[in-house]
């Protein structure tokens, strides 16, 4: 299952958001996430004269227009003061952010909104801190771990770890991609992780860059993104018995 990841890359502004958001609307893609960073984080953008927050009526709005076409809307949260604002939206799942994996007090808010929960393992990755934010769940019924290698060195992607954290924790593993070489995804299609989130980008605009520059798509790649992994996933060998083809009889040519 992938999930479009807007993040912050709409700055802010409405229009772009409304880009984003019409793109989901219309697509093949069944999910969608937003993010709401801490207000340290908007305090600095607006030194900067940049306001990456976007009003409480856009989101209401579009997750009324998401549940009409069946569709989900998630935010990605890292600060209880941010979320809370938010709260009593209804949003259909949440994604725990690496820099709050150990954030107790916004877990316990999470936890009354009996919602999905995606933990992200970004900056949190020691097993001991992953430990800590499940068994701060209490109940893993919702739960799915996110495996998140935040580097554009393809030897630290670890792709392998996804096999070792589904046996570690009897959950569902999925994957963040912060890679910027898509064809890392094709290659990720072997370990069948549970959820894919890809962030997304709407313009292309000269010397723009966006908070999420280099791992992030354009919304015209995305469809074929799918498309390409899909049929990477079915080049796998199952263990299902595989019917013999006469390569003469299907015209297959040399």
């Amino acid at each position: 299952m992938f999930i479009i990841e807007a993040g912050v890359n709409h700055f802010g502004n409405l229009a772009e958001a409304r880009i984003l958001s019409n793109y989901f609307l219309n697509s093949s893609f069944k999910n969608i996430s937003f993010m709401i960073q801490t207000e340290k984080f908007y305090s600095s953008q607006s030194k900067r004269n940049l306001n990456f927050r976007l009003p409480y009526k856009f989101y209401e709005s579009l997750i009324y227009r998401c549940h009409k076409r069946n569709k989900k809307i998630g935010l990605s949260v890292c600060d209880l003061k941010t979320f809370s604002e938010f709260k009593d939206l209804n949003f259909d799942f949440y994604k725990l952010l690496s820099i709050s994996i150990n954030n107790f007090d916004l877990i316990k808010e999470l936890k009354k909104q009996k919602k999905k929960i995606y933990i992200s393992t970004g900056f949190g990755s020691k097993d001991l801190n992953i430990k800590k934010c499940i068994r701060a769940f209490g109940s893993k019924k919702r739960l799915e771990v996110l495996h998140t290698p935040m580097s554009y060195k393809s030897s630290n992607l670890n792709l392998s770890k996804i096999e070792s954290l589904k046996k570690k924790y009897k959950l569902p593993i999925g994957y963040s991609h912060h890679h910027n070489n898509k064809n890392s995804l094709y290659t990720l299609s072997s370990y069948k992780p549970s959820s894919i989130f890809i962030y997304c980008k709407q313009l292309k605009k000269k010397n723009r860059i966006y908070p999420d520059d280099e791992h992030a798509f354009f919304l015209d790649q995305l469809e074929n993104l799918k498309k390409d992994y899909i049929e990477c996933s079915k080049m796998h060998v199952s263990k299902k018995k595989i019917s013999k083809v006469n390569i003469f009889k299907e015209k297959i040519r040399f």
